[in-house]
């Protein structure tokens, strides 16, 4: 009977043994099931991305290519086309950012580099040459007529601007006089916006997908590099301590700005802006360019692109900081709690 005892309860144990073993069998597949799905789910949401921009860009180059034929009755609007198109592939790569490989993000990036370079070269192609002749000068003054008005200053034009924060995107809105941070640890996921403030002091410690700055007056803004692009639109007297694989700027004026680009930095419709290489972070915090996917030695902060000076010589409306100018590392970064930050171990 003890024996039999002995064994019933063997069987017992190697039942139950069983059973736990079939069920995490059973939870191991469910696992791999969702896995597969989500796997599944991204790899349909990245083949959609990729045809849509390889479309959008095809589009883009045949507008150029026509224009280059001179094909085109109406050359400005054409440009004005494809700037819009280029825009549109910016924002498409920015709202997929959650999902693309890294790779991928910086293929894209390189393909709308490429893309606004031929835009630029085209602009100065077709742009109206001023053909040279003496002036009569003894007609000058006698009575004429007065001569024609100068064009509006550039500040007096309407423009059309297109960064704007997708909806939904986290951010520090419609503050003044605030010190703002987002603390080091958050994810990177999403873009984040910064609208609408005034006199603030803003700590960016955890990097963004995409970062879009729009109508900010007299603040001070820090950020670690992040993996994408930051956009930035209307900016007065700020400075402005940036990086990222892109950097974009639209109607600013009299800004100092700390750049880290991984390509060539754009300006447009702006003026007065002060620009010097990105500090170096102070020892002990871990490098966050290996995070961002971006060579700390290659940093092409001054080879910025001004979309509205088309001639071979240095735009009037960006110039270097000279280094007497320059806030030293401790000045630029005095603002910033070091125990916010991530310690190396």
């Amino acid at each position: 009977m003890v024996d039999e005892s002995a064994s019933e309860m063997e069987q017992k144990k190697q039942a139950i043994i069983e059973r736990m073993a079939a069920r995490e069998r059973e939870a191991e597949a469910r696992k791999a099931a969702r896995a597969d799905g989500d796997a599944a789910a991204v790899g349909a949401q990245l083949r959609a991305f990729e045809a849509s921009f390889a479309a959008e860009l095809a589009a883009a180059h045949a507008a150029l290519a026509s224009l280059a034929a001179a094909a085109s009755a109406d050359p400005a609007a054409q440009l004005e086309a494809v700037g819009a198109q280029i825009e549109s592939l910016h924002r498409l790569v920015a709202g997929a950012a959650s999902f693309l490989p890294l790779a991928v993000r910086g293929t894209s990036a390189a393909k709308i580099g490429e893309l606004e370079a031929a835009l630029k070269a085209e602009r100065e192609r077709v742009a109206p040459k001023k053909k040279f002749s003496f002036k009569d000068r003894s007609k000058l003054g006698a009575g004429g007529g007065a001569p024609p008005p100068p064009p509006p200053p550039a500040e007096a034009l309407v423009r059309t601007d297109t960064f704007k924060a997708p909806a939904g995107a986290r951010g520090f809105r419609s503050s003044k006089g605030a010190v703002l941070t987002r603390p080091a640890g958050e994810s990177v996921h999403g873009d984040y916006a910064l609208e609408d403030l005034e006199q603030c002091d803003v700590r960016l410690l955890t990097a963004c997908t995409a970062l879009w700055v729009r109508n900010l007056r007299d603040c001070t803004v820090f950020t670690v590099p992040c993996p994408g692009s930051i956009y930035l639109t209307e900016c007065h007297n700020c400075t402005l301590v940036l990086g990222a694989r892109q950097i974009r700027m639209h109607t600013s004026t009299q800004c100092s700005l700390y750049l880290h680009a991984a390509s060539h930095p754009i300006i447009e419709h702006c003026s007065d802006l002060r620009i010097a290489p990105y500090p170096a972070l102070p020892a002990g915090i871990p490098s966050p360019w290996a995070a961002a996917g971006m060579n700390p030695e290659q940093n092409q902060w001054k080879l910025v692109d001004d979309f509205d000076w088309l001639k071979q010589s240095q735009s009037p409306n960006w110039r270097v900081m000279p280094d007497d100018d320059r806030l030293p590392v401790e000045e630029l970064l005095k603002s910033l709690d070091l125990n916010d930050l991530p310690v190396a171990q």
